[in-house]
């Protein structure tokens, strides 16, 4: 894609930003299916994926926009049916290497912002660890006396975490 780095001093970046800060948070984009690319090019990007071990991706399948450099300069030669698997590979080694990775949660006390009500349930707020982890609450908070009171959009609640989905 034209990067203007190579795929081992990113990891080597990776690999000192860790050893700086060991519990860093590191997020990223991936296309599925950009012009050109091979299989060996997929299982590399996945291979990345594993080893990385992000705490957040966007994957999205490829598809040519108008006026950019690869519409003037590319043929968008990777059909549908193969960036929807590699889509789909994508987002399932990022889902098997994040449960993994925050598998080390359960048991922890974290500490999450709340963004808001839960979509799951209605008794429930959604918020976000640190790193980005996604947390959902019942919507209730003791402040240590006894008081318990609703939790709102940016309030901060310490939590322990029993499950992983």
């Amino acid at each position: 894609m034209g990067r203007g780095y190579t795929r081992e001093s990113y990891l080597a970046l990776v690999d000192h930003i860790r050893q700086l800060i060991p519990e860093v948070s590191l997020t990223s984009d991936f296309i599925a299916g950009f012009c050109g690319e091979t299989e060996y090019d997929h299982q590399q990007t996945l291979d990345l994926i594993r080893r990385v071990k992000y705490s957040f991706c966007y994957v999205f399948p490829y598809s040519m926009r108008e006026k950019t450099r690869a519409s003037y300069h590319l043929r968008d030669d990777v059909p549908i049916e193969v960036k929807r698997r590699r889509h789909e590979e994508l987002a399932e080694v990022f889902r098997e290497e994040a449960l993994k990775t925050n598998g080390s949660l359960v048991g922890s006390i974290q500490l999450v912002l709340i963004e808001s009500r839960s979509k799951r349930s209605s008794t429930a707020v959604a918020g976000r660890a640190d790193g980005g982890a996604k947390v959902i609450i019942e919507n209730c908070e003791t402040d240590g006396c006894g008081e318990v009171r609703e939790l709102r959009p940016g309030d901060y609640v310490a939590v322990e975490v029993h499950l992983l989905r």
